[in-house]
């Protein structure tokens, strides 16, 4: 089938993954339904470069990339994709095409292309540049990593119902992990900065309030039926399959290392998986095949993981797993500078409502609930602007009498400041490791 676009005069640039048909301005062939409905198409007058990467075409069409020096994102562009290319052992397409489509937050892999959303301002410091690095490798990785190995629930899509599945967490959370080992592989993140992100992503869900009531495969799970209608108690009762599933393919991942004493890894489990069930028997996985590919990989059983880490909402032995790699990680309860307030809000035309309330937290305790308005704290007008500045200017201990408006009646409430308490999940090298210890981590981490 093919679709002919016909853009306005004053528009130039016509952007997809589509395959162009020859001598048809503008017009583009997909093989199939779902193929076409997977290439988003991007119109407009955005900015077009190019370059070359494992013997493939690349195209970047953006809308406003602000002021990065070009040449060096399209050449860190050109580092990530051969990463994935000498981790996976090929590309599985022709061409590919990266839409960067202006200003929000997200974005959406498909067969041969990405469509990511730029904030331009946030590529301004090494860090935010990083970060956006980190982003296009995730949705660019997704090109193995969901598009071709996949769940069995995961395509070809029913497009009348709902599509539910216990292993997001792979799907997403993995990909989170590869993010890292990509950009490290490349070139583009160091040991140091890879294991800070892993710690912080780790400390994201672990000092979440929903880690103590749903697991891994249940976040995964609920998608459908929570993560698109969310109230205001989501926070308290959920977790990022995001985020869990990088602790996750971290502990598979070091795992696998140990007890194959070094001959299998993580990339193993990913290639035998692209190979068998996406290029083979050309279908996905179910969740006891992914299993027995991780098994057999690893040369034991891996049931702490599966039965244990990703069902239930047991804590983890993060100590024994890093341990593997000569890794030590501080899982000590410190208290966050600062005085703890333990309630999240939002603007309302000027208003400040209360979003989510922290359970046993100075909020909980006063009395505060979601969508109570905050009209003043000791008697003193409050506004979202400067809400946070108010809060700061006080120090754990501090009594505030707090005025809030809930449906339709005004009360008064003593708020008492507290002191949060947090563990920061920092990893770090150990004192004295062993010749396997170091030799694992070599193998895994490799600038």
């Amino acid at each position: 089938m093919t679709v002919t676009v016909l853009p306005p005069p004053d528009w130039r640039q016509v952007s997809t993954g589509l395959d162009p048909v020859p001598g048809r301005p503008n017009t583009f062939s997909a093989p199939d339904f779902d193929t076409l409905y997977d290439c988003p198409i991007l119109i407009g007058d955005q900015e077009i470069l190019t370059f070359e990467a494992a013997g493939r075409p690349h195209t970047v069409a953006a809308y406003d990339l602000g002021s990065v020096d070009r040449a060096k994102f399209t050449g860190d562009l050109k580092k990530i994709v051969e990463a994935a290319a000498d981790l996976m052992g090929e590309l599985p397409y022709r061409h590919y095409t990266f839409l960067v489509i202006g200003p929000g937050g997200g974005g959406l892999e498909h067969l041969n292309s990405t469509a990511v959303t730029l904030n331009p301002g946030s590529l301004g410091t090494p860090r935010g540049y990083q970060s956006w690095l980190c982003f296009i490798a995730h949705e660019y990785f997704h090109l193995f990593n969901v598009k071709a190995i996949r769940p069995v629930a995961l395509g070809p899509f029913d497009y009348d119902r709902e599509n539910y599945t216990n292993m997001l967490w792979f799907s997403e959370g993995v990909t989170v992990y590869y993010e890292f080992v990509l950009l490290n592989r490349a070139g583009l993140m160091t040991r140091d900065e890879v294991l800070e992100r892993l710690g912080s992503t780790i400390a994201d869900y672990e000092n979440a309030p929903g880690r103590l009531h749903q697991s891994a495969t249940l976040s995964s799970f609920d998608t459908w039926t929570g993560f698109f209608g969310r109230s205001e108690h989501a926070a308290n009762t959920t977790i990022s399959y995001y985020d869990i599933g990088c602790g996750l393919g971290l502990l598979l991942d070091l795992k696998i290392r140990e007890a194959s004493k070094g001959r299998s890894s993580l990339d193993d489990v990913m290639r035998t998986l692209y190979r068998t069930f996406y290029k083979d028997k050309k279908r996905g996985f179910t969740d006891r095949e992914f299993r027995d590919v991780c098994e057999r990989a690893a040369g034991v059983s891996l049931g702490e993981i599966f039965d244990v880490y990703a069902t239930t909402v047991e804590r983890w032995d993060y100590a024994k797993y890093l341990g593997y790699a000569g890794l030590a990680i501080d899982v000590e309860p410190r208290p966050v500078p600062g005085p703890w307030f333990g309630a999240s809000t939002q603007d309302q035309n000027g208003n400040i409502l209360v979003a989510t309330v922290e359970p046993d937290s100075p909020a909980s305790l006063a009395g505060l609930c979601a969508q109570d308005e905050i009209l003043a704290i000791d008697g003193t007008r409050v506004a979202q602007r400067s809400f946070s500045g108010t809060l700061n200017a006080h120090k754990p201990g501090d009594k505030v009498k707090v005025l809030y408006a809930r449906r339709g009646g005004v009360r008064e409430t003593e708020l008492v400041f507290g002191t949060k308490i947090e563990r920061t999940f920092k990893i770090t090298p150990l004192a004295n490791v062993t010749a396997q210890q170091r030799a694992l981590f070599d193998a895994w981490l490799l600038f």
